[in-house]
């Protein structure tokens, strides 16, 4: 409770009594590497992570946590490591393969991150972000058919998100399919300051820069 409270100082005691009680069990050690994470103790929450998984091998969730922490450090590799092994302690967990497929992306693998972030489709299929992000590696790699069919799956999943419609615009435009473009340009519709910094981030994802945007925007008709 201390942990989400603000009151930092007594939950570092907390969790630090718990380990002198019982230095072998995973969950206190788990528990203070969140909390270094969170104040910002990237190289503590890492030993905490560590410590946490050697008592506790089998444990996907406190990988991907240790994962995340190594990624947050720059040691992308390590983290790629980590994900990896949560893939192959949890195969159909949809989860685990979407975030290995974000760190391989990440590392410029898109290949690989395709490959995960189809599983991640696979395993959880009504997951609009995992089919918008997939999307957005297929329009990376120049595999347009293949992001617009990932772009419609996710926006038929969450129809009132308006930077889906407006990334998937593009991908029409990038076809020369302008009908479509427009079609969902209209349901994108004004885009507030959330949509915008959505789309401004998918568009990074999917390799898209402004001037891109300008060059797939449908020319006038005379």
């Amino acid at each position: 409770a201390y942990a989400y409270s603000g009151q930092g100082l007594n939950a570092f005691r907390q969790y630090r009594r718990a380990i002198k009680l019982a230095p072998r069990r995973a969950e206190p050690h788990f528990s203070l590497g969140e909390l270094y994470q969170r104040y910002g103790r990237l190289q503590s929450a890492i030993k905490e992570f560590r410590k946490a998984i050697e008592f506790a091998p089998e444990n996907a969730y406190y990988r991907y946590k240790l994962g995340d922490a190594l990624a947050l450090a720059g040691d992308l590799e390590g983290a790629v490591s980590e994900l990896e092994e949560t893939t192959h302690l949890r195969p159909q967990d949809g989860f685990y393969h979407f975030w290995l497929g974000d760190l391989y992306a990440r590392a410029d693998r898109v290949d690989e991150a395709i490959r995960e972030m189809q599983q991640a489709t696979l395993f959880s299929p009504y997951d609009a972000y995992y089919n918008i992000r997939l999307s957005s590696l297929y329009f990376r790699n120049g595999m347009n058919v293949d992001a617009i069919t990932a772009g419609r799956q996710a926006t038929d999943i969450a129809p009132e998100n308006n930077a889906y419609h407006a990334l998937l615009s593009d991908y029409y435009n990038g076809a020369q399919m302008y009908s479509h473009a427009f079609y969902h340009e209209q349901m994108a519709g004004l885009l507030d300051d959330y949509d915008r910094e959505t789309l401004r981030r998918l568009r990074r994802y999917a390799g898209i820069t402004e001037d891109d945007v300008l060059a797939l925007d449908a020319p006038e008709e005379e």
